[in-house]
Formats: C-alpha cells, sequence, structure tokens
C-alpha cells in the first residue's frame, strides 16, 4: 500500500505570464514516518516529438518526513527558451510533477499548459520567430492527469537496485475528487508552507533519491563488467560508486567512489554527517560532495585509461560537481569521438542541460541501453555482448 498520497494540488499565479516561475502548492499525507527523502521535480515538456526537448525545472528533497499532513510550495524557474523547438513555443505543452521514494517514482501528476500571445493581433498574425515576453501561459489546472506506479516502501533495493515504475501502474488514470483535489478544494490548511554507453556511453538509469541521478540503476558489484573483462585480460581503468550505510540503522548515509583495482574514497555524505576535508562542500539534495576525497582517487584512475576499458558507473551530478572530473571528460569525450578510446558508462536518464553526456549521446557510433527494473536481467546479456564485441573491435 502506497505511503505517501497527494490530496491537494493548486496552481498558483495562473494564468501567467510565460518567463514567470511555475507554483504549486502541494499537499500530501504520509500514513507512517519515512527515513528517506522524497525527491520532487518538475518537469517540463518542451515538445511532443522527442524527450530530448524534456527540461527539468527543478528538483527538491523533503524528508525525513513524519507521518501526517505536510503542504509546501514547489516553485521553479521557467524553461529555457533556447531549448524549446520554435515550432512547439506556442501551442499546447505538459508540465509534469513527480515524486520519487529511494529512486522510485509512484506518483506523476501531468498538467496541459496552453501557450499564446496576449496579444489577440499576434495570436492572428504570429511573428516568424517566437516572442516568449508577449506569451501567456495557462494552466488547465481542473483536469489533471495522475498516474501511479506500484514501488517496494519497506525494503532496501535488491542489488542496489531500485527505480521506475512495476507493472503495477496505471496509466493515464484521473485522480477520483475525493483523493485529490484541485485548486484549493482540500478543505481547511493543516500545514506549514514550506542507458549504458557502449562505444559511446551507455544508458543506465541509477536512484534518483540517492541525490545520485535521475532515474538510474546502478549494476551490482558481482555483475560490473570488469568481471568478464578479466576473463578476457582485457586491460579496465575508471571507477564505480556504491552507497554507504549506517551499520546499526540501515540508514544511508552516502556514497563511495571505488576504483577497479579495490582502492576507495568517499564521494557524498549526508550533510550534516559529512567528514569532507573540503570547505563549503558543493551539495546534492542532502548531500556533502566530497570534493578533495573524490578527485584524489578517481582522476589518477581516468588518467590511466591508455589503452584500456574505460568503465564509469557513473557520470552524475555528484561527479560533475568537480571541476577537474568535468575536464577529464571534456578530453574523453574528444578520445571517443576521434575513436581512440573505448568507453562504457552509466549515466542519468534525464541528462538534458548536462552537456558532457548529450555531446556523448551524439556520437554516431554511441548505443545507448535503457535500464529498467523490468528487463534488468535480461538486458545485462546485451550489455555484456555489445562489450565484448567493442573489445574485438
Amino acid at each position: 500500500m502506497a505511503k505517501v498520497h497527494i490530496t491537494n494540488v493548486v496552481v498558483l499565479d495562473n494564468p501567467s505570464s510565460f518567463l514567470n516561475p511555475f507554483q504549486f502548492e502541494l499537499t500530501f499525507e504520509c500514513i507512517e514516518e519515512l527515513k528517506e527523502d522524497l525527491e520532487w521535480k518538475m518537469i517540463y515538456v518542451g515538445s511532443a516529438e522527442s524527450e530530448e526537448f524534456d527540461q527539468v525545472l527543478d528538483t527538491i528533497y523533503v524528508g525525513p518526513v513524519p507521518e501526517g499532513r505536510h503542504i509546501f510550495v514547489f516553485q521553479a524557474d521557467p524553461p529555457n527558451v533556447t531549448r524549446i523547438p520554435e515550432q512547439d513555443a506556442v501551442g499546447v505543452t505538459v508540465v509534469l510533477l513527480t515524486c520519487s521514494y529511494r529512486g522510485q517514482e509512484f506518483v506523476r501528476v501531468g498538467y496541459f499548459i496552453n501557450n499564446e500571445y496576449a496579444d489577440a493581433e499576434m495570436r492572428e498574425n504570429p511573428p516568424p520567430r517566437p516572442l516568449f515576453h508577449k506569451m501567456t501561459r495557462n494552466i488547465l489546472a481542473s483536469k489533471p492527469r495522475v498516474t501511479r506506479f506500484k514501488i517496494n516502501w519497506d525494503d532496501a533495493p535488491v542489488n542496489g537496485v531500485a527505480g521506475g515504475p512495476s507493472n503495477g501502474m496505471m496509466d493515464g488514470e484521473e485522480a477520483p475528487t475525493d483523493e485529490m483535489a484541485t485548486n484549493g478544494d482540500a478543505g481547511e490548511d493543516h500545514g506549514m508552507d514550506g542507458e549504458s554507453m557502449n562505444g559511446g556511453p551507455s544508458h543506465h538509469h541509477h536512484p534518483a533519491d540517492l541525490g545520485h541521478d535521475d532515474n538510474s540503476i546502478a549494476m551490482p558489484a558481482t555483475e560490473m563488467p570488469d568481471v568478464e573483462l578479466a576473463k578476457q585480460n582485457v586491460p579496465v581503468a575508471g571507477f564505480y560508486t556504491e552507497e554507504v550505510r549506517d551499520a546499526k540503522s540501515g540508514e544511508r548515509t552516502g556514497f563511495d567512489v571505488v576504483t577497479f583495482d579495490g582502492q576507495r574514497a568517499p564521494l557524498a555524505r549526508i550533510s550534516a554527517g559529512s567528514t569532507t576535508t573540503t570547505r563549503n562542500p558543493p551539495t546534492v539534495g542532502r548531500y556533502a560532495v566530497c570534493l578533495e576525497e573524490f578527485e584524489r582517487l578517481a582522476i589518477p584512475a581516468l588518467d590511466r585509461r591508455g589503452t584500456a576499458i574505460l568503465l564509469l558507473d557513473e557520470i552524475g551530478r555528484m561527479e560533475l560537481k568537480s571541476r577537474r572530473f568535468q575536464e577529464r571528460m571534456n578530453a574523453i569525450v574528444k578520445e571517443v569521438e576521434s575513436g581512440s578510446l573505448r568507453f562504457v558508462a552509466t549515466v542519468p536518464l534525464k541528462s538534458a542541460g548536462i552537456d558532457v553526456i548529450e555531446r556523448l549521446k551524439r556520437i554516431a557510433s554511441c548505443q545507448l541501453f535503457h535500464v529498467k527494473p523490468s528487463n534488468r536481467d535480461e538486458i545485462y546479456g546485451d550489455v555484456k555482448d555489445a562489450l565484448l564485441r567493442l573489445i574485438a573491435s
């Protein structure tokens, strides 16, 4: 049974100028205490033709969450207009609100949006190029589309795998009025505001709540490709990441980076208990990134790539907080583009705006695998076969 129920969504400042922030007041019920964060996302669909134009407007982490009713306002800046196809600027599109627990998306609320020019003359005779500052945005607040997914609320992910909808999804279901009200129909206020890549990259999907990346799933260490490569005496460079849990409580406290020769260092720790030596470390969700420790181990691992197969699990938001890591990745992309480097990596499913990942995806030889709980066991063989072909090339 779901432990979190969205009971009300109020669309604020609507209709509005296209360039104004999005604002949603969300009310949800938690039927028992959740020890880990809920991850809320707001996604703007830039084009119906391709997901590559989706933009994650913001991601926020709420937690730990006590039992009871909670209300908060989720505000995000408008989309980057330079990434919206001109032919899709005016007309109907969608904004999505999603919520995940332990990297598993359990609810998605979608609203249609009508973007049009405020001036009647411009509506009749639109300019040749979109003028976003003259547009209005009208969210159809009374007709949300709610999709729910069955997830595992109680147990830790098996083999480090969490995320994605199960076969029990109810796609496109409209929320019953007694379950989720809209625009203020919920009554009195009880709360407080508050792919793996092969030959280029590979598309795995790693648990989003990790403060790690949007909907991604890491292979367990026993199935990492280096095991297969070791059998073939193929040199391997790079690293993978592992979660760290408290021995007594079992709660996740952070992540480590581990090289393929067995060295280990902190990648991130819960901010309040972080032991990083970095002053004012960057954060991702509730985790502080241990820049110095990560760079001390990971950068030399990248620099040893030479003629080895380079494996990275993963190229994510935590790792990209490091300027030195970004610089190395830019050099690696050039080597992959030239065909001089054999490279396999896991990346976030939603990578719009992450330049290095978008560049890897555009490489002609890049082979993408979208890994989900439903296909994870079967697809491992496909990834392994592709990797062996890469070795032989």
